[in-house]
Parts: C-alpha cells; structure tokens; sequence
C-alpha cells in the first residue's frame, strides 16, 4: 500500500496542475501561449538549471554519465524512426522529430523531482538539455530542410550548464545574489510548463486519429524499450535507473508540434501525435512509475 500511496503522491500533482491548465483552456479564457514559453525557455528554466546543479552534490561525472547514454537513446531513436517512417511512406521532415524527441521539459522535470528529490531533479536536466539542445538544432533541420548552427549557439541552455559545470567543477558557490535570484527565477519554471502543457492539450485537435494513435505507440514503446535496455546495458542503479527510464517513455514534445505548424510540415498529423501520445502517457503512467520504482 505504501508504494502505491508514493505513485499517487508523485502523479497526483503533474495531473491537478496539467488539469489546471486544460481546464483554462476549455474556458476559453485568454492565455498567452507564447509569452509563458518565452519567459519559461529563455528564464525560468535557464534559473531552474543554474540553480538545481550549483547547490546540488551531484559530480560531473554523474551528470555526464546520464548525458552521454541518452545521447545514445536519441541517436537510435532517431535511426529507428526513419527506418519506420521510410517503411510506412510518411514524411520524414515532419514526423521524425515527433518519434524522436519526447517531452523531457513539461511532464519530464517533473516526475523526475516528484519521484526522486532534488538528485532526480539535477539528472533529469541532464538529459532535458541534451533533447531541449536536439530538438532545436536537429529538429529545426528537419522541420525546415536546413541545419542551423546559430540556432545551437542561440539556445540559453548551453551556456548556462557550461556556467553552472564550471561552478561544479570547480567545487565554488556561485555569489549568493545570484544563487538567489536563480531559486526564485528557477522556481516558476515547473508549474508553468505543467499549466502550458495542460492548455496545449485542450487547444491542439486530432486530425486522423488512426496514424496518431500508432505513431504514438512507436513513440512510447520504442523510448520505454531503449530506456530499459541501455540501463541493464550500463549497468545503471537507483536514480539514475529512473530517470533514464522516465525521460526516454515520455510523449512527444509540444516543440515538435511548434516547429511543424512554423514551416507547414503536416503540422495537424504531428499535433494528432502530441494529443494522442500524451494522454496515452497519462493513463499509462500509473504502471511506468510502478515499475520504475520497484526496480
């Protein structure tokens, strides 16, 4: 019983918020999606990695352990997706982001934090730069037909974790101004990004709810099989185990959705996915948490 009371307490908080946002926008109140993006990308979440890695005990070589395997996790999914999409006759440009790239920010971050403190919360960042970085640099190739370094540089979360790795390994705190304003700038990141995520959901329309459903199968399937897979191949334990398996089964990112509306690249079919794969995500998710913490 006491595990289950533990599933319920680390879920419970994701749907309430989440909810409170689908349930906004329902209302058809007024919500500025992308102004909550901008202040959440280019501040809160930029704050809530500078802080998390600087106060945390958590060593670089941690930190890239986690990194580097799901470096490897994204580059088989994303091999794995053309090979699905070239079968299936599907365009690769548009949908390969949405097979390969999950939602490590808005659902991700905070399941890691729920179900494994503060530890899960810094690993988890790990590999949500390492996607947030992907996604806006291979994402925005495909989407757009063109590679782009300068959207790399542009990209905030780059030099902030190169700031926060000097700090780490430097073993040096950073000013306490600073460390501060990063805490309380950091701290609206995740109730943001849950009620954005949640107002998304209710906004975005499935099209063709057949190729949906299955292309959001692939998704979940493919990231949980890796997921499970490179952890026993590297031998992983405890939070780091979960957090790996966690951010490799989520749904597919409200980014990839973004970046196909953007350059009109079959942006009904990806937004289908991102409905579809996380309601799936949600109703599953009970059993992934079980099965996360048990090991």
């Amino acid at each position: 019983m006491s595990l289950v009371v533990q599933i319920v307490s680390i879920i419970a908080p994701l749907f309430v918020i989440a909810g409170i946002g689908y349930a906004w926008g329902r209302s058809g109140k007024p919500f500025d999606t992308t102004l909550v993006g901008m202040l959440t990308l280019n501040f809160g979440v930029p704050a809530l990695i500078f802080s998390t890695l600087t106060k945390l005990d958590v060593s670089p070589a941690e930190f890239g352990e986690i990194f580097g395997i799901f470096g490897i996790f994204l580059a088989a999914n994303l091999i794995i997706g053309a090979i699905l999409l070239k079968m299936f006759r599907l365009e690769i440009g548009a949908f390969l982001p949405a097979l390969s790239f999950p939602n490590n920010g808005n659902m991700g971050l905070p399941l890691c934090l729920f179900a494994f403190g503060d530890v899960g919360l810094a690993l988890g960042i790990s590999v949500f730069v390492l996607m947030s970085t992907a996604n806006v640099t291979i994402g925005f190739a495909c989407a757009s037909g063109k590679w782009s370094l300068i959207s790399m540089l542009k990209t905030p979360f780059i030099w902030i974790i190169a700031a926060a790795l000097i700090f780490m390994c430097t073993e040096t705190a950073p000013p306490r101004w600073v460390a501060n304003t990063a805490e309380i700038i950091g701290g609206m990141s995740i109730p943001l990004m849950l009620v954005a995520l949640g107002v998304s959901l209710s906004r975005l329309e499935v099209s063709d709810f057949k190729k949906s459903f299955w292309l959001s199968f692939v998704r979940l399937f493919i990231g949980f099989g890796l997921g499970v897979l490179l952890a026993e191949l590297f031998e992983l334990q405890g939070v780091a185990r979960g957090v790996l398996i966690l951010q490799c089964a989520m749904p597919t990112a409200v980014m990839n959705y973004l970046l196909a509306a953007r350059f009109d690249r079959e942006a009904n079919g990806v937004a289908g996915i991102v409905v579809v794969s996380t309601f799936m995500s949600l109703a599953t998710l009970p059993f992934l948490m079980l099965f996360v913490l048990q090991g």
